[in-house]
């Protein structure tokens, strides 16, 4: 029954049902069923098919929104140096016209309207839509309140110049707020902000991983729509190869993910040095190879055999971190997740891995999602347990650890 739920969510969302998770998906229909007063899953069914409304709500039930303030900080962190390096020095007469879509409940397009006063821009500067499917998350996006736990890894110092402390929660200040407008929609609408000019920079982060192929590619022409000439592209780790190289060009791809977006034909070359991208590439000298003599048999050169590309595998992933090579690492982890949503695995290496990479926060949401699927995921919970040492929270970091050595218990006793 699971499946029919998750081929509707495909059909009337573009969402792929394998990345949700079959635990995450039995999870909310028992949730609305409650809601709606319903025992029947059957009936449920079809309320689904009748009732936007509730269609809505189920897929807020599903998609648990993972956020927070400055989430992936060195992307905010090229953003303002775009914006004080390239932005400003070009005096530009009309506003910087952002995106942050989906925007969730506000920190994203916050922290993007935090970012471009600290970098030197006042409000009427620019202009920041964030667009999300969920009134829910809207709502709370237009309160602007936050508890401690959207904060993870950022500075007290930050946090305090922005926001008032009431009671319990953060309260965003006004000067942060103004230029930030919150859209209701879905960007697998065609018809999405066509009433709108292109912007110069767009966040769609962690989307693409949740569509199927096609809507993936539905939602990835809508963007390309929505980009400017010469704009900035922000996506999720395993969202790189989702857009034409020809088209965006990314831009010092360790670490961040960001492309600019170029004109096809030579006009892109003019964009590819704007970027940092050489221009002109240097070959080698020509080898001079000296005649044979004669009656020396001639040897046919063999044309150098293809190296075959290894296919995606937690054992390749384990591997290339091994090697060093962690965003390689970090971007399989993304695409086997792509695959099945439900990989303990996956997620508990993509948490290592990012731990490594000192992307702490979303490295304690990988590793969280591995412990989710498998409570008895032995490296997760470690590698948990330092994370929270490390931001101070030492009662918890306690707990993972006596937890950690039950399982070793159990393990040596088996």
């Amino acid at each position: 029954m699971m499946m029919r739920f998750g081929q509707l969510l495909a059909e009337m969302m573009g969402m792929n049902p394998r990345v949700l998770g079959d635990k995450e998906l039995a999870r909310a229909v028992r949730n609305r069923m409650s809601v709606c007063n319903l025992e029947d899953e059957e009936q449920y069914l079809e309320k689904l098919r009748s009732s936007p409304q509730e269609m809505e709500a189920f897929v807020e039930a599903v998609v648990i929104p993972e956020t927070s303030f400055f989430r992936d900080k060195i992307s905010f962190t090229f953003l303002g140096r775009y914006v004080r390096d390239e932005w400003i020095p070009a005096r530009r007469a009309k506003p910087l016209r952002i995106l942050s879509s989906p925007c969730s409940s506000g920190e994203e397009p916050y922290s993007i309207a935090m970012t471009l006063l600290e970098a030197g821009l006042k409000p009427g500067d620019y202009e920041i839509d964030a667009l999300d499917i969920s009134r829910t998350s809207l709502r709370k996006a237009e309160r602007a309140a936050y508890t401690q736990y959207s904060f993870r890894g950022v500075p007290a110092s930050l946090r305090n110049g922005f926001f008032e402390s009431v009671g319990n929660e953060y309260v965003l200040k006004d000067q942060a707020r103004q230029g930030v407008c919150f859209i209701h929609g879905n960007l697998l609408d065609g018809h999405i902000l066509a009433n709108k000019l292109p912007y110069d920079v767009v966040f769609c982060r962690n989307l693409l991983i949740y569509l199927g192929t096609e809507a993936r590619a539905h939602v990835t022409s809508v963007i390309e729509r929505l980009v400017a000439r010469n704009g900035l592209l922000f996506v999720g780790h395993a969202e790189t190869s989702c857009f034409p190289r020809e088209r965006f060009v990314p831009l010092n791809p360790r670490g961040a993910f960001y492309f600019r977006k170029v004109e096809p034909g030579p006009a892109a070359i003019g964009a590819g040095a704007a970027a940092g991208i050489p221009s002109r590439v240097s070959f080698p000298p020509p080898v001079r190879i000296a005649p044979k003599k004669p009656g020396t048999p001639q040897r046919t050169e063999q044309p150098p055999r293809e190296v075959p590309k290894p296919r995606d595998s937690i054992a390749a992933a384990r591997q290339l971190a091994d090697q060093g090579r962690l965003p390689e690492a970090a971007a399989m982890c993304e695409r086997l997740l792509c695959e099945d949503g439900a990989n303990a695995d996956a997620y508990c290496l993509l948490g290592i891995v990012l731990h490594g990479m000192e992307s702490f926060q979303r490295a304690e949401e990988c590793l969280n999602r591995a412990i989710y699927l498998d409570e008895q995921c032995y490296d997760a919970i470690v590698h948990l347990s330092l994370i929270r040492e490390h931001r101070g929270d030492s009662a918890g970091a306690e707990v993972l650890r006596h937890r950690a050595a039950r399982l070793q218990g159990q393990t040596r006793t088996l």
